[in-house]
């Protein structure tokens, strides 16, 4: 299973499912959370058996979670857009 890290887009590669307490190999982000979860859209989650999770990027033990796999993390996660970006400033900058 490939998955992007919703905090920095980060590909990783997992022999089959994401464990309670994986974390991305870039960023140290929880991949077991609610913003990995194909269920969690537009900031809440969809699923409306899930009970609520304080802390949406925070390690969770929901047994809806059901990971997010793509190539791209959700739009408006804001961190990976920055990187990329801060990387093509450093691109046009270098002399």
């Amino acid at each position: 299973m490939r998955i992007a890290c919703f905090s920095c887009g980060s590909q990783t590669e997992l022999p089959d499912k994401v464990g309670f307490r994986d974390t991305c190999p870039s960023c140290d982000a929880y991949l077991h959370c609610c913003a990995q979860c194909r269920f969690w859209s537009d900031g809440r989650c969809t699923e409306p058996s899930a009970e609520k999770v304080g802390d949406p990027r925070g390690i969770n033990f929901c047994d809806w979670y059901s990971a997010r796999a793509q190539d791209a993390p959700e739009k408006g996660s804001g961190k990976a857009g920055r990187s990329e970006a801060e990387e093509l400033w450093k691109k046009l900058t270098e002399k």
